[in-house]
């Protein structure tokens, strides 16, 4: 069987990990990969769609797989699907869930899905006119568009939130993502996500995990891409996980149905869990998360592949999920400055302790990474994520930072308190 996999963070590496234990696979490609991937696939660049299609048919490439969000908005499913090639993943008019923020708004309003009250712009004269409005704050402007993760900001007064209008709609920091605004209201609780497989008909949930979206320790600084994860989250019982199941899982799968989307993939639901147990949705994504992946997919026992394959066969209902009772906890290193300006090219030391063994206690999955000359370079902003089991979350921190203490790089940062919310709840 020959795979191809389209992405190189490290989200990918730990998919292509998981993709290489089925033996089934002979011959593994990514697209572009990154140095972790180098070692268990073919590395290729491929700069347009087309040319994956073109490749996948040279290749006879028996199934493709996803993972960033991008070529799912552009439309990769429905272009292969078009020339007859096996691919999972939503079409490009059912990933405007994530690439469309008002579209995911309407969406939840109209089947009632619980999210923060909204309005949508897409006049700057509007939105100045609103904001004069005597409105309460803190208040959330969110981009339309595609961001990287970074089109969401919280504004604690009038004068913040006009500036963050200006560089949207008038800078286009994101260019024409914030060609239409977002203001709603700021929910007061704490974020998890949980992540489910849908093949049209059925659905299975993922272990649930929790991230750290701020730079530095305690939440501070600017959102990032994600600076690390544990699953399981405490904050997810399994109370929660059934209204979980009842108020959100039940009505997006009849809106995708009603709306006839076509989504046989993977849904990302970003949560609030608000102090009184309320949960909400703050976004969709139409596919694995990032750091999440790295602390969720490691814990299942199931062949990732055959479980993809059920997606594209819409066989979910067959599959029985087995989930290690293990905790897994995800740190990521990044380059000094991230998420501003940062340099790339330096050469990464102690990789060596860790081989990424299947049934390893400690997983090192590369981001932003390449191989030159046999050796291992810094790339972009997240470098690396140093993974660990543990019998507790705790321990599972524990084993984690001790293996971060065998790596360096220079300009090597990351956070100290990864798991800090779990452990205050223990407390």
């Amino acid at each position: 069987m020959k795979v191809m996999l389209i992405g190189s963070g490290g989200r990918e590496h730990c998919i292509a990990w998981k993709v290489m234990q089925n033996p089934e696979v002979k011959e593994l490609y990514c697209v572009p990969g990154n140095g972790g991937m180098s070692s268990l696939g073919i590395c290729y660049t491929l700069n347009t769609l087309q040319d994956m299609v073109q490749f996948a048919k040279e290749k006879e490439i028996s199934l493709t797989l996803i993972g960033p969000e991008a070529p799912l908005a552009k439309g990769v499913v429905d272009l292969f699907k078009t020339e007859g090639l096996a691919i999972v993943g939503p079409n490009q008019n059912a990933a405007r869930l994530e690439s469309s923020k008002v579209y995911a708004k309407e969406f939840m309003k109209k089947y009632k899905i619980p999210t923060a009250q909204f309005e949508v712009f897409n006049r700057f004269d509007s939105v100045i006119s609103y904001l004069k409005s005597g409105l309460n704050f803190p208040l959330v402007i969110k981009a339309d568009g595609l961001a990287a993760g970074k089109g969401v900001f919280i504004v604690e007064d009038e004068e913040e939130a006009r500036d963050v209008v200006v560089d949207l709609m008038v800078g286009k920091i994101f260019g024409d993502a914030g060609n239409q605004i977002i203001i709603e209201e700021c929910l007061e609780g704490e974020e998890a996500t949980i992540m489910f497989l849908f093949d049209g008909k059925s659905y299975c949930v993922l272990p649930s995990s929790q991230d750290h979206k701020r730079i530095g320790d305690s939440d501070v600084g600017p959102n990032t891409g994600g600076m690390g994860a544990y699953s399981p989250a405490p904050l997810i019982t399994d109370q929660i996980l059934k209204k979980i199941e009842i108020s959100i899982i039940h009505p997006f799968i009849e809106g995708i149905q009603q709306e006839k989307l076509d989504y046989r993939g993977v849904v990302y639901l970003g949560l609030m869990i608000t102090h009184h147990s309320e949960v909400h949705v703050l976004e969709f994504n139409v596919r694995l998360g990032d750091p999440e992946t790295q602390v969720v997919l490691p814990r299942l026992k199931n062949d990732w592949l055959d479980l993809n394959m059920a997606l594209y066969r819409s066989s979910l209902s067959e599959v029985k999920l087995e989930v290690d009772t293990q905790n897994l906890l995800g740190v990521v290193l990044t380059s000094r400055g991230y998420p501003g300006n940062y340099e790339i090219g330096n050469k990464i030391n102690g990789l060596e302790d860790f081989p990424n063994e299947p049934q390893g206690k400690v997983l090192v999955f590369h981001a932003g990474t390449q191989r030159r000359d046999n050796q291992i370079l810094t790339a972009g902003g997240r470098v690396l994520n140093v993974c660990a089991f543990g019998d507790t979350l705790k321990n599972a921190a524990y084993n984690a930072y001790l293996a971060v203490g065998k790596i360096g790089f220079e300009n090597i940062y990351y956070r100290k308190d990864i798991g800090y919310r779990a452990f205050r709840r223990e407390e």
